[in-house]
């Protein structure tokens, strides 16, 4: 078994895309199967431009065929050398794991693969596209703003003066609402300041998302670890078995017994080893300090960041649209990880900040 993988043969049931096949001598092999296989050329294409999580790509593949891969089928398929035409040979007493070409005919290029991992693994941003921004710098708030009078979507303009030109948003002219944009924009600012995450939250939080990581990482490292201690285990109980034989301790039927039996459990032993690679980050601590570091800094950010980052900053908070009555915000929620980080932040600040936040959030 473990000859037939170093040789790059595919053992095992064949991943989505692919179909088991036995040539005619009994070799078994794997081959390309339609539309499954087309539909990961195309997923791994979409997952190395970075515009779209791995599950909605999955829910796009789902809608177009009958039988639909899971969430975790699809997860453990994106991260399978396989569809690049490599082979996983795990390490065996002095030899140590590695990759081998494969016999089958590869779906897609290494260089996409490794793309395609280095974005799931957050080790790259992609270049998202160039789209264009028609919002003005003037209404980071347009599209998100309901009417409080009528309820439909507030839209923005500006006027021509005398001397200057003046901004607003405003409903349509039968409601009648209209509000300065630099006082909408400030309200704004002005209680996103009150959102921000403090040191000892940041510090905790901090703390509590590395915990998680590791657990993360760990436990699937701990279930690879037995399974190779198995697998080695039970090759040293054929080689064992082996030498009774050549030694004439045990006749045939007890040695092909134990050859067969070690081999059924060693080959489906390899098959759970390949099922899946484990995810590691190796710049995770940077990566937390970032992201953390902009919710402790988020009303800077929102006011110093251009109209995109405003933007991206308003739709990540607040899901829902925002209400907004001339003095106060609301939405029937925001979004539930900041919702529960600010919480904490209040309850270890002892300061009351609740009637300042429930400008913002309440229904």
């Amino acid at each position: 078994m473990r000859r037939a993988v170093k040789e790059g043969r595919v053992m095992g049931k064949a991943p989505f895309g692919y179909a088991n096949k036995v040539t005619e001598n009994g070799k078994k092999y794997i081959a390309i199967k339609e539309p499954e296989a087309t539909k990961m050329k195309w997923a791994f294409t979409e997952l190395s431009k970075g515009i779209y999580a791995s599950n909605s790509i999955r829910t796009k593949i789902n809608e177009s065929l009958r039988k639909s891969v899971s969430r975790t089928s699809f997860h453990i398929a994106i991260r399978n050398p396989i569809y690049c035409g490599k082979v996983f040979v795990p390490k065996h007493k002095d030899e140590e794991a590695c990759f081998v070409k494969g016999q089958h005919e590869a779906l897609i290029s290494e260089e996409l693969f490794d793309k395609v991992q280095e974005i799931l693994d957050g080790k790259k941003r992609p270049q998202r596209p160039n789209t264009k921004i028609t919002v003005q710098e003037n209404f980071p708030l347009r599209g998100f703003l309901t009417c409080p009078n009528c309820g439909k979507t507030i839209t923005a303009s500006a006027s021509r003066g005398r001397n200057n030109r003046y901004y607003y948003y405003h409903c349509n002219s039968i409601c009648g609402f209209r509000e300065r944009a630099e006082i909408v924009n400030k309200v704004f600012e002005d209680g996103l300041m009150t959102l921000e995450m403090n040191a000892p939250v940041k510090k905790y939080l901090k703390k509590l998302l590395t915990e998680n990581y590791q657990n993360f990482i760990s436990d699937p490292l701990k279930e690879k670890k037995k399974i190779s201690d198995e697998i080695d285990t039970l090759n040293n109980k054929l080689s064992f078995a082996r030498n009774k034989f050549l030694s004439e301790i045990i006749d045939d039927d007890e040695y092909l017994e134990i050859k067969r039996e070690c081999k059924d459990r060693i080959l489906k032993l390899e098959e759970e080893l390949n099922k899946s690679s484990v995810p590691q980050i190796s710049n995770i601590d940077k990566l937390l300090e970032q992201a953390l570091e902009t919710l402790q800094n988020i009303g800077k950010h929102y006011q110093e960041g251009e109209i995109e980052i405003k933007r991206a900053i308003i739709g990540s908070i607040f899901p829902e649209k925002l209400e907004f009555d001339g003095k106060h915000y609301r939405t029937a929620r925001m979004n539930s990880i900041v919702h529960h980080i600010f919480q904490i932040n209040n309850e270890l600040d002892g300061v009351k900040k609740r009637e300042t936040i429930k400008m913002i959030i309440s229904p």
